[in-house]
């Protein structure tokens, strides 16, 4: 019996599902950072927010976040931060032809410093020529908040 029961909710799951289907959809594309509340130094062991503001190409466009990936696992690269802004359009969409003013976004992360050494965060501006991805670099050290000397 139940293997009855599992088959006929099997066919079920598979009869909802059109493999063929053609619909409307969207295109995921990066959007530039035009902005990111990057303090002059982090602490080690402290949690940040980073707040990061990026610019929807057009009105046609609809914000999806923030994407914000290490260079790599481990060593100096783990450090490198890559921030991009993430927006869609409508599949086939040729021309836009809406308009806004409303077309800056703000969106943030969090980041644990857990390491002493400087991180390195590369903000998505575009593309060259060559279809390469163009960042603006901004490094910020890692030490200890130094008091203020009392005023007397």
């Amino acid at each position: 019996m139940k293997k009855i029961a599992l088959l006929f909710m099997f066919t079920l799951l598979l009869a909802g599902c059109d493999i063929e289907d053609d619909g409307p959809g969207s295109v995921q594309v990066l959007a530039e950072v035009v902005d990111a509340d990057l303090p002059e130094f982090f602490e080690k062991g402290k949690l940040y927010q980073i707040k990061v503001t990026y610019l929807l190409p057009d009105a046609c466009h609809t914000a999806l976040g923030l994407q914000a990936i290490r260079g790599g696992a481990e060593g100096a690269l783990r450090r490198d931060i890559y921030v991009a802004g993430v927006a869609s359009y409508p599949t086939g969409l040729e021309d836009c032809t809406l308009e806004s003013e409303d077309l800056e976004k703000m969106d943030s992360f969090t980041l644990r410093i857990d390491e002493d050494q400087p991180f390195t965060f590369y903000l998505w501006t575009g593309v060259d020529a060559n279809k390469e991805s163009i960042y603006t670099k901004i490094v910020v050290p890692v030490g200890e908040a130094t008091p203020t000397p009392a005023v007397n």
